[in-house]
């Protein structure tokens, strides 16, 4: 995508990102209702920040802050882009509604583990939900990876193959769905924000914090070796 139009640019399509990520960083330190505001009153006197502390390099700080943030939260985005050969656009006859089954039932036993480890009540444990839903899903599309590989080199190798061929409708084609799918992005990581918002704001630690953001990247390690593993393989495109 080289047309030069001004959305196509990174910093416009996540400055929205930022700046929710800033509000999102606010609203956990200062929010009353927030677990960590509590024991960030302890280390911080919010008290006695007033409206002449609120400078330009104040406010440039905090969305170089939201910035982290929305980067961090988009995370499953990496993921999702890496796997996405697993999406199946088809309907397979009798394996859906088994597939579902699975796929919930997993999910259940992959929460309760959760909120066990991490010793939730009920309120923390609803607004974790979304988060850990996020989570799930990557790890569920990441489990078969290393066990099927040869499909993930054969969708790459079919798709770089597809993309090479010259073709002014295909050209056409092809920076289409990447418009779309960039746009989706910048939204789905609003969505993602969201949920990991939703996580942090719940929790009543620091530790709980840093877990909880841990748990939030795992899914994300594969992506490097899978890199490498496509670029071992590039003798064979």
């Amino acid at each position: 995508m080289n047309s030069g139009n001004w959305w196509e640019f990174y910093f416009v399509r996540y400055f929205i990102g930022s700046i929710l990520g800033a509000l999102i960083i606010v609203s956990i330190a200062l929010h009353p209702d927030s677990g960590m505001s509590v024991i960030l009153t302890k280390y911080i006197n919010f008290n006695a920040l007033e409206i002449k502390d609120i400078t330009i390099p104040f406010l440039l700080s905090l969305l170089f802050l939201g910035t982290a943030f929305c980067y961090i939260a988009s995370a499953p985005i990496l993921v999702l882009h890496t796997m996405r050969y697993r999406f199946n656009f088809t309907q397979r006859a009798g394996a859906s509604f088994k597939d579902k089954i699975i796929f919930t039932g997993l999910f259940l036993g992959f929460y309760c583990a959760i909120w066990y480890f991490l010793d939730l009540d009920y309120v923390s444990g609803m607004m974790s939900l979304p988060a850990f839903f996020v989570i799930y899903v990557q790890l569920y599309l990441v489990s078969v990876i290393f066990q099927h590989n040869e499909k993930f080199f054969d969708y790459y190798k079919d798709l770089v193959k597809a993309r090479a061929k010259e073709s002014l409708s295909r050209s056409e084609y092809i920076e289409t769905y990447r418009h779309l799918r960039e746009h989706g992005n910048a939204f789905l990581i609003l969505l993602c924000e969201a949920g990991l918002g939703l996580a942090l704001f719940s929790c009543s630690s620091i530790n709980e914090l840093i877990l909880i953001t841990i748990f939030w990247l795992v899914p994300t390690l594969p992506v490097w070796f899978l890199a490498t593993y496509l670029e071992s393989n590039l003798k064979n495109v």
